[in-house]
């Protein structure tokens, strides 16, 4: 948890503005910010980052003055950052807590809803393989496939595990974590490894359009 007062809000919007100011990229500033600011509110089951409430956020707290309104979408929205930055510089400038916590998130939320779009479009290309018309259900039968049970069902025992006053307002990203312990739990080593790698693969077939923090 960071170690800084619960009212620094402004002192890091305003650190984060001057960063940009005096030169430094609002991408490179935006990311030292994400470090600076407290996490708390920001959490997922008290293991996540969700770092795009997080960034749209800060990003609209500093303005469109000083940050691309276009370059600020395409991020935010497509996950495509104004610089390539490595994965150490990322971590150097996130710190190790904020890394740990987006990483939950990558595998947590934006990995488990990218299991259930491979395995609906598994299904829809089996289905017009076979000359048929693909199912409306197909989400559903995905959830069938992946967790061996229907999605209303899971989504009650969800919201039956999950304490009300601790629910996160993207309340979508908090069922997609769950459901990512839920299959970690119940599933064999070995379907959790490749149900993982099916998703990872879909991902990267849509690298360009899936969001990522760097």
């Amino acid at each position: 948890m960071s170690n800084l007062p619960s009212n620094s809000h402004s002192e890091i919007i305003g650190r984060m503005g001057a960063t940009i100011k005096s030169g430094k990229h609002w991408y490179l500033a935006l990311l030292e910010a994400v470090r600076d600011y407290p996490e708390d509110d920001y959490l997922i089951s008290g293991e996540a980052l969700d770092w795009i409430s997080l960034i749209r956020m800060l990003v609209t707290e500093v303005g469109e003055d000083l940050i691309s309104r276009t370059e600020s979408a395409q991020f935010i929205k497509y996950g495509r950052p104004p610089l390539i930055i490595t994965q150490p510089e990322a971590q150097q400038l996130i710190g190790e807590l904020k890394y740990k916590l987006y990483l939950n998130y990558l595998y947590g939320v934006t990995v488990e809803a990218a299991l259930i779009k491979a395995v609906s479009s598994e299904i829809e290309k089996e289905f017009i393989s076979l000359g048929l018309c693909p199912p409306e259900d197909r989400e559903s039968r995905a959830f069938l496939e992946i967790y061996e049970s229907e999605m209303d069902s899971l989504y009650k025992l969800f919201l039956n595990d999950t304490d009300d006053s601790s629910l996160h307002a993207n309340t979508k990203a908090e069922f997609s974590y769950w459901l990512f312990k839920y299959r970690l739990k119940k599933a064999d080593k070995e379907k959790v490894a490749s149900d993982t790698k099916k998703a990872l693969d879909w991902l990267n077939t849509k690298s360009s359009t899936f969001p990522r923090l760097f």
